[in-house]
């Protein structure tokens, strides 16, 4: 995300991924990434000129993440990201909520390549 916003592409991303959700509001996968956008904006240029520069909010980014693991419960990577965000914009606050998403990753069924190396990021993670 620091690339991205480095290259100015930062309201690109956010508005491509916005219409995606406005599209295809069942698309888990997009209210994960625009999570994400939200969540890394705040962690890398702070609150204030996050919002003021890019419409990045903690709240947005969290309601995002919950949206998408309504949409797909059993998502590994929905919940390894949200674990993120909680850990980027909350701190040691969402900490212990954190771990318990990271260790349903770790115990998810992954049904495809992709969600198996997903699995298997929440796996070492939870060992380090």
């Amino acid at each position: 995300m620091a690339k991205a916003l480095a290259q100015g592409l930062g309201s690109k991303v956010k508005s491509s991924l916005e219409n995606v959700i406005k599209l295809q509001p069942k698309h888990a996968d997009a209210h994960i990434a625009l999570g994400t956008f939200h969540a890394e904006v705040i962690d890398k240029v702070g609150s204030l000129i996050g919002g003021m520069t890019y419409g990045a909010k903690k709240e947005t980014g969290l309601r995002l993440f919950q949206e998408a693991l309504k949409l797909n419960i059993k998502s590994a990577i929905g919940m390894i990201e949200y674990a993120n965000a909680m850990v980027m914009l909350e701190g040691d606050k969402l900490m212990d909520e954190a771990t318990k998403l990271y260790q349903q990753a770790a115990a998810a069924v992954p049904m495809d390549a992709m969600e198996r190396l997903d699995v298997e990021m929440a796996r070492v993670e939870l060992q380090d």
